[in-house]
């Protein structure tokens, strides 16, 4: 939070004037702070700004509030509050456009929905990182047993929300199939009808059947007709 005290301009009535271009370099002061501490080469450019400001006599000062939500992010508006004799009389936000260009992993080739993250190839390349919001790059070593979720373009950063765990039972994947009555165990093998996690009951058509069962996943690659 950024406090200062202003030079204004008085009007009739006894009232003052709080220039819009201070406003502004008071939201910029606070967004170059926290600019100086984020990796990267960054642009700020100013996109929204407030009209002048009408107050009261007295002590006039301005005071920013902290940036919430993501960081970088494309688009920040920064909230600054006039005050008159330290009491809040209008606030106003000002609005920036933020690129942050940084080298990071980035995709080396196109690859569709469902590609393992070992068959995933990195390349480093330059992209504005404020473009992705909070989103974390990754390397593909770090996403181990992950499949991607949508498909992904050459040159596309990494990024970890790319990523989904692989479930233990993929639609249209093979599996063991085990069944009990009483005493006596089955095991035979069908086709899975929808992705299943550990507990989840998926449809499966097994081999020879005229209709698909509900089995419950057991384990990779297994699962267990519900009775």
């Amino acid at each position: 939070m950024v406090l200062l005290g202003l030079p204004l301009s008085a009007i009739a009535g006894g009232n003052q004037t709080v220039g819009a271009s201070r406003v502004v370099d008071a939201a910029r002061s606070e967004l170059q702070a926290r600019i100086r501490a984020t990796d990267g080469s960054a642009e700020l450019t100013l996109v929204g700004a407030p009209e002048d400001i009408i107050v009261g006599p007295g002590e006039a000062s301005l005071r920013t509030r902290p940036i919430s939500g993501p960081w970088p992010r494309s688009r920040i508006g920064v909230p600054v509050d006039v005050l008159v004799d330290g009491r809040l009389q209008r606030s106003a936000t000002v609005w920036f456009a933020l690129s942050v260009m940084r080298t990071v992993p980035a995709y080396a080739l196109d690859y569709p929905l469902g590609t393992s993250s070992g068959e995933v190839h990195a390349s480093p390349a330059e992209v504005n990182v404020a473009a992705f919001g909070a989103q974390s790059t990754v390397q593909p070593a770090d996403m181990a047993g992950m499949r991607l979720r949508h498909a992904v373009r050459q040159g596309m950063p990494m990024l970890s929300a790319d990523f989904e765990p692989v479930p233990e039972v993929d639609s249209h994947q093979e599996v063991k199939v085990l069944a009990t009555f009483g005493r006596i165990e089955l095991a035979a093998k069908g086709v899975a009808d929808g992705v299943g996690r550990l507990g989840d009951v998926v449809s499966v058509m097994i081999d020879g059947a005229e209709r698909p069962v509900r089995a419950r996943v057991m384990e990779k690659g297994v699962v267990e007709v519900v009775q």
